[in-house]
Formats: structure tokens, C-alpha cells, sequence
């Protein structure tokens, strides 16, 4: 049973200012048949490509596959479904807010303000994190151990 793909038109991470960038990529998600030709319709031409060399997901059973470009590509085709690149930078804000969502605090509090997931979240200090709830926890462990065994000296000199 044929399934359409879902299009998703990426642009290279790097700034423009870049002295080498990464290319351009046309991802095509969770489709059936196998065999199928995508369109890159970049500056002036279209690519086509062929999907032969599509990954199977063995869970859900259907193929994944990437089309790459050192040109800009301005839209993708595969099985009769089309993508635009929705990368303009009039939408970066509108993008940023969608990627990016404020969490609230919750309903513990009002004293905390809301919470940025892009710029408040600092996963590069994650294996610090980890090292400090280690040692605390290493600190508690050894801090009863240590009055467990003076409890038991003292019942052992006084009894």
C-alpha cells in the first residue's frame, strides 16, 4: 500500500559567512514504495535523483531518504507530494517561537519566570551537573556511614 512522504527542505547550519558550508538537503520521511525519482528544483535546474538507496525503518515499516545539493534548493518533489523551503528569513522570528517555546513555571509558584527552552537549557553543563549530584550524593553516604559507626562505638563503650 503506497504511503505519501513527508518533505522537509534543510538548510546548511553554518552562518553565510562560512568559508565552507555544508549542503544543501531535501529529507523525505516514511514512504512507500521504494522505488521513486525526487525532484531538487534548485536555482535555475532541477535534479532528479533516484530513491533506490532508501533507508527502511524497521518499525514503521516504511523508507526514509535524503537528497543533497550544493545549491540552495527552493523546493523538493517526491510522489507526487512537494515541499517548499520554508527557511525565509521574514519567518525567523514566527520559526524561532515555534521551535523555541516558553515554558510556564507551573503551579508551584509565581516567584520563578517562565522558562526559555533555547536559551535557558544548558545541556554543555550536563556532565558537571551529573559530577556535582554525584559527589552530594557520595557526601550523604559517607556522612551516615560516619555517624551510624559513632553510634555504635558509643554503644559499644557505654553498654
Amino acid at each position: 500500500m503506497p504511503v505519501q512522504p513527508t518533505l522537509f527542505v534543510l538548510s546548511p547550519v553554518q552562518p553565510d559567512t562560512a568559508v565552507t558550508r555544508g549542503p544543501y538537503t531535501c529529507l523525505a520521511t516514511n514512504f512507500r514504495p521504494k522505488v521513486g525519482t525526487m525532484v531538487l528544483n534548485v536555482s535555475t535546474e532541477q535534479v532528479s535523483l533516484s530513491t533506490d538507496n532508501a533507508v527502511l525503518s524497521p518499525t514503521q515499516k516504511t523508507y526514509f531518504y535524503a537528497g543533497f545539493s550544493n545549491d540552495k534548493i527552493h523546493s523538493c518533489q517526491l510522489h507526487n507530494t512537494f515541499s517548499n523551503d520554508n527557511n525565509n528569513n521574514d519567518d525567523v522570528n514566527n520559526k524561532k517561537s515555534d521551535i523555541c517555546p516558553t515554558v510556564p513555571p507551573g503551579d508551584i509558584s509565581s516567584n520563578f519566570p517562565p522558562v526559555n527552552i533555547c536559551t535557558d537549557l544548558h545541556p554543555e553543563k550536563a556532565q558537571r551537573n551529573f559530577f556535582l549530584l554525584l559527589m552530594n550524593g557520595i557526601r550523604v553516604v559517607f556522612t551516615k556511614t560516619v555517624a551510624f559507626s559513632t553510634l555504635l562505638t558509643i554503644r559499644a563503650v557505654l553498654f
